[in-house]
């Protein structure tokens, strides 16, 4: 056998032994090589499969735990230098915990994200914990997001739609728990923040427009209209939100 012909089998060996060792390299191994870029103050549990197919059970990170992310890459897409991968956040049998699945598409080159086909869950009271209200609540409920698409923008969103919604919210008032049932808000990106409409027909009489401000404060701006059959609690709350108009609504802005 000729030198050349020794020297290309080599090659192809080391090539091949690379590509194995890639395609086979434990996720926790992974983690630890690249600790040292990982977001400060964010905690990894155990890592459990591959690089291209693994696990993190128990994730922390600024206070918020999560059981588990799980991902599952396509490594053709690296060849057009982008990372998609399907990925399933949490846990959907604890009605308590954050969760969420649906494709990630990361640009290796120019970090252009997207996401496709989300479907998540969380708690209301979690929400509530991140926001300041005009009048202090204290509500109950799981709220559902529908994201069919998502892309990252200036200052944070450049395309998005989908559908935001909770079946049923409980709302504590001074005679206890009661429900004021169904809202539901179209989600999308206007100049550049994040927005939902709250249009559709709902016992709080709400039709709002709410989203972000450039200093990723909560904007919210529109009419509420507590229906007859809602508890007085709730016709005496709004009545702090401010002067009630001919038709009956209340202005909402803040």
């Amino acid at each position: 056998m000729s030198f050349k012909k020794l020297t290309a089998l080599v090659i192809v060996f080391f090539i091949c032994f690379i590509g194995f060792a890639i395609a086979l390299l434990p996720a926790s191994v992974a983690i630890q090589l690249g600790q040292s870029h990982l977001p400060k103050g964010l905690n990894l549990g155990p890592a459990t499969g591959s690089i291209w197919q693994g696990q993190v059970n128990g994730v922390q990170y600024q206070g918020h735990y999560l059981s588990r992310v799980k991902w599952d890459i396509y490594p053709s897409a690296l060849l057009g230098m982008k990372l998609k991968a399907d990925v399933i956040v949490g846990n959907k049998r604890n009605t308590g915990e954050v969760s969420a699945n649906g494709l990630v598409k990361y640009g290796l080159s120019d970090g252009a994200l997207q996401l496709e086909n989300v479907r998540a869950r969380v708690a209301l009271e979690t929400i509530l914990s991140q926001v300041k209200l005009p009048v202090p609540t204290e509500a109950k409920g799981l709220v559902f997001l529908e994201l069919d698409t998502y892309e990252l923008g200036q200052p944070h969103c450049g395309e998005m739609a989908g559908v935001i919604s909770s079946a049923d919210i409980n709302v504590k008032g001074r005679n206890g728990w009661f429900s004021i049932g169904e809202l539901e808000g179209e989600l999308s990106c206007v100049n550049g923040s994040a927005s939902v409409k709250v249009s559709k027909e709902n016992l709080l009489g709400l039709q709002v427009d709410a989203g972000f401000n450039q200093r990723g404060q909560l904007t919210v701006d529109g009419f509420i209209k507590p229906d007859a059959s809602l508890p007085k609690d709730v016709h005496d709350a709004v009545q702090f939100i401010g002067n009630q108009s001919a038709d009956g609504r209340y202005r909402i802005s803040f």
